[in-house]
């Protein structure tokens, strides 16, 4: 896989109309989560509008909010780059999943409709069907925001939303022997959702993360800190 503004695909004519900031803002996010746009990588706003075949005026637009949302940063005289991994951030991603995922998963199991767990329904028959490692880290953000919809809690679903998305940022793809298992915590989570057993579901999806961070640790899908 091509890598930097020269992995972006050029937008078709189609495309291009009616292209805005946000769209292109959103574009960009996803390439800089799937590992096209890679930590370090330099964005130039007048290559980027090259690239994609449109105007700089809405890159730079897009620009300006990725920095507001924290995904690159602006260095003096060298311009915009998409931001760097830490492993002080990746600690505190754990830490911080462990305590709002278990509570989102927990209240889950009480308040969740039918409809919300038809959705996660779906989810996992997705995950299944799936062996495109990009598609299965999309599918897995997926999962734990609409988990934590089904809590009712807006704002603890914002804030599992966020940290499913810098989970992506560091993990842009998922390790082969991680995804049976993965999915398989996923059913067993919404298993106990459906069953309305949030004691099981608390303490599932703190397995969950931590399942995760043991295969961190031992090595596998580590992230790359520069």
């Amino acid at each position: 896989m091509s890598t930097g503004i020269a992995g972006l695909a050029p937008l078709s004519r189609t495309h291009r109309a009616g292209r805005t900031a946000p769209h292109i803002r959103d574009l960009l996010e996803e390439a800089i989560l799937q590992g096209v746009l890679p930590p370090g990588a330099h964005l130039n706003a007048d290559g980027l509008a090259k690239q994609l075949g449109i105007s700089h005026i809405p890159v730079r637009e897009a620009l300006r909010a990725l920095g507001v949302d924290g995904w690159i940063e602006f260095r003096p005289h060298q311009g915009a780059f998409v931001r760097g991994r830490s492993e002080q951030e990746l600690a505190d991603l754990f830490e911080s999943r462990t305590l709002l995922e278990a509570q989102a998963a927990a209240l889950a199991a009480e308040r969740r409709t039918g409809e919300q767990l038809a959705i996660l329904d779906d989810i996992l028959g997705r995950q299944r069907r799936s062996t495109d490692p990009v598609e299965l880290a999309r599918i897995n953000a997926e999962f734990h925001s609409a988990l934590a919809d089904c809590s009712q809690n807006t704002l603890l679903a914002g804030f599992v939303r966020t940290l499913s998305m810098r989970a992506r940022f560091y993990f842009s793809t998922v390790p082969p022997h991680r995804q049976d298992g993965s999915r398989r915590q996923h059913e067993a989570l919404v298993d106990a959702i459906r069953r309305r057993d949030a004691t099981a579901a608390g303490r599932l999806a703190r397995d969950h993360v931590a399942a995760t961070r043991r295969d961190v640790e031992a090595g596998a899908g580590a992230p790359t800190f520069r």
